[in-house]
């Protein structure tokens, strides 16, 4: 009688579902150039959390799964095909994150990636690769949807360089700026230009910039290409003259930048621990902090349709703007993507402590419900 009872047992296990607490880091935001009520996020941890939003951000589901190694990045091709990319992976979707196809690739990381404006077979990546001695910083082309991709060494031979940021200029897709740093001695920015679809690049660091130790951040002016961002760690750069020349604005903690599609002089700039704002193309910023909260806000995103919208992140979870980036709005209603480090059960509590996101608990019983207890000081975990 022992063995059917084992037997029985086994059979009652099956895969666990997170019911909470909401919230947790989303590696990426993408809008659907389909239907732009519809926003599509995954988590940062293998296995993969997709989730999606039909009603821009205010709430979520979670879709699917996809394993394999870390993601990175995701982006949407102009017929709605999503893409996400990682360390030796590349997955794909076409039914809207229902279902995924895998690709394996192996000594390549895929870091961050660009779909062509109005081309949905066209995928750019950058990131790096290995050339049996040394990584090196490495421009990524798909033609057909992410399925297959060609690569482009830009680091030096000899040593190792990492890509970091990729842009593709939406009214001129020709055009397209990839950021990193090589080590040489330390942490060397460095930026590169293309003119021919990825054909060939050419260095383009700024002066100066070399010392910022990389590039995270890259935007084109949606309407007039010939300004251009580049954000580096200790400063952004802006050039008016498609990058030959550059100016130097101090701004810290340059992830990532988007200028907002329906107004060109509005952009947006994620931080550490807060965004950034700009209402001249860049030309000057203020800091944001209303409203966010934690740190690590490596994405940001302005919406297709509103001026108004925006979407931006931390290891918090979701936050929303309806005020051009003014304010944020912590809007994790149904984003059930956190990564659950430890869990006990004391004093008629179930205590759960979330990686970045802190400790909560909920009152033991069927109907209980998450209530935020802490949050560290300082960087790191419990």
């Amino acid at each position: 009688m022992v063995l059917p009872l084992i037997l029985l047992l086994i059979i009652g296990y099956g895969p666990f579902e997170s019911l909470g607490p909401e919230g947790g880091e989303i590696k990426a935001i993408v809008q659907s150039p389909l239907d732009e009520d519809i926003l599509y996020g995954m988590s940062g941890y293998n296995p993969t959390v997709v989730v999606r939003s039909v009603d821009r951000g205010l709430s979520w589901e979670s879709l699917s799964t996809f394993s394999g190694s870390t993601p990175y990045d995701m982006v949407i091709t102009a017929d709605g095909t999503l893409v996400a990319m990682g360390s030796s992976r590349i997955w794909r979707s076409s039914d809207g994150g229902q279902t995924w196809t895998t690709g394996t690739f192996s000594n390549t990381v895929f870091w961050l990636g660009a779909a062509h404006p109005t081309n949905g077979s066209v995928v750019y990546a950058t990131g790096y690769k290995y050339d049996g001695s040394f990584w090196r910083m490495t421009f990524f082309k798909s033609t057909d949807g992410g399925a297959n991709w060609s690569s482009t060494y830009l680091g030096p031979a000899g040593l190792h360089s990492y890509g970091r940021s990729i842009a593709v200029a939406h009214s001129a897709p020709n055009l397209i700026m990839v950021g990193g740093y090589r080590s040489d001695g330390g942490t060397i920015a460095q930026l590169f230009h293309s003119t021919d679809g990825g054909a060939t690049f050419t260095d383009i660091t700024p002066s100066g910039a070399s010392s910022d130790y990389y590039f995270e951040g890259l935007a084109y002016h949606p309407a007039n290409p010939s300004i251009m961002l580049a954000g580096a760690y200790l400063a952004l750069h802006r050039s008016t003259d498609g990058g030959s020349s550059w100016t130097r604005i101090t701004q810290y903690y340059n992830y990532g930048l988007s200028f907002s599609p329906v107004d060109n002089n509005l952009v947006l700039g994620a931080g550490l621990n807060r965004t950034y704002r700009s209402t001249n193309a860049g030309a000057s910023w203020s800091n944001v902090t209303s409203g966010i909260y934690r740190s690590n806000s490596k994405w940001i995103v302005t919406d297709r349709e509103n001026a108004s919208l925006a979407y931006t992140g931390s290891t918090a979870g979701f936050f929303r703007s309806t005020d051009g980036g003014s304010s944020w709005i912590l809007s994790n209603s149904g984003l059930v993507i956190g990564n659950v480090v430890s869990m006990i059960r004391s004093n008629g509590y179930i205590w759960v402590n979330m990686a970045t996101q802190g400790l909560y608990r909920m009152q033991d019983g069927p109907s209980g419900s998450w209530q935020f207890v802490s949050r560290p000081s300082a960087c790191g975990d419990f």
